[in-house]
């Protein structure tokens, strides 16, 4: 294996990506850090987890048992 080919290759693929999941992923691997879920989420992923704590927090969420019971019949396949 030539590493400065390795190099030359993976700054290719690095330039030619748009991704900013997998800039933001190489960034934390080339600093020695892990990723966190939440900065990789999107803005609208980001956007609905909040609101569902918002709905949670103002008593509109549905309690899991009563979700699994509505749909067990699906989960039991």
């Amino acid at each position: 294996m030539n590493i400065q080919l390795e190099k030359i290759e993976l700054a290719k693929m690095l330039l030619s990506t748009d991704n900013e999941i997998i800039l933001k992923k190489i960034k934390a691997i080339l600093k020695g850090k892990e990723t966190d879920w939440w900065d990789e989420a999107s803005d609208e992923e980001k956007a609905a987890i909040e609101k569902g704590i918002a709905q949670l927090e103002n008593g509109e969420g549905i309690p899991h048992e009563k979700v699994m019971k509505k749909y067990k019949k699906w989960l039991s396949k």
